[in-house]
């Protein structure tokens, strides 16, 4: 949602004395730009943290922009895997319109938490491997979700053709490399501070991503791209 702006602004004190910083003689306009795109990502990532302690998990903008558009697209009684589940907080969503649901994780710790706070009688949380998961699990999933997975991932292309052979529909999220034009500078100027998580293998952008996507045989259905994120909605062969 925008904002309307009034036509008078009044600036703020600290803003025009980061100018006047600004303005004081350096070495090259290439040393600026890279000195002002890691103190920008510095400032992302403490704002991130922040709005995480200071949103509950219901209120968050971005978990949900993620509730709004699984809510329009999630066939009502599916029975979901939820891959890489952490501790249950999407899994617990997906149940309220789910017949049953499967939430995984490597993480121990992660699925006792989810374990003690999701304690629902359609959900089930599993410590394992995904792989693992969906070669050993006879049941047929209609739909698998892979929220903030991916990036993760060494080779993500062969789970994503391991799922689609599993089920119905993939949900999948991911941060948006492309959320705004100062990514594109730091991998121009090779800054190292250029990723979203410090785990995290790859950052897609969009394009990357859908390619990925037609490589493993999935048909994006719908999409949004809101709050810095990649949400995808995908249709896989087991439709036709």
């Amino acid at each position: 949602m925008g904002i309307r702006v009034p036509k008078e602004k009044t600036i703020p004190l600290f803003v025009r004395l980061a100018y006047l910083v600004n303005r004081l003689p350096r070495k090259s306009r290439t040393s600026r730009l890279s000195l002002l795109l890691d103190l920008e990502w510095i400032l992302n990532r403490l704002c991130h943290e922040e709005s995480y302690a200071l949103f509950s998990k219901e209120d968050h903008p971005c978990r949900q922009a993620t509730e709004q558009f699984i809510g329009r697209v999630l066939p009502p009684g599916a029975v979901v895997l939820d891959i890489g589940c952490g501790s249950g907080d999407l899994t617990s969503v997906l149940a309220r319109s789910a017949d049953s649901v499967i939430g995984i994780d490597h993480d121990r710790d992660c699925i006792a938490v989810a374990q003690e706070n999701h304690r629902l009688s359609n959900v089930a949380f599993l410590v394992g491997e995904a792989e693992e998961c969906l070669a050993s699990v006879e049941t047929k999933f209609d739909v698998v979700v892979l929220s903030h997975v991916l990036e993760h991932l060494e080779a993500p292309i062969l789970l994503l053709e391991q799922v689609s052979s599993r089920c119905g529909f993939v949900y999948l999220e991911v941060p948006d490399f492309e959320y705004g034009p100062n990514n594109e500078y730091r991998r121009i100027l090779e800054r190292p501070l250029n990723f979203s998580d410090v785990d995290h293998l790859y950052e897609f952008d969009r394009e990357e991503l859908e390619a990925l996507l037609r490589e493993a045989n999935l048909e994006v259905l719908s999409t949004s791209h809101r709050l810095g994120m990649l949400r995808f909605w995908c249709g896989t062969q087991r439709l036709h």
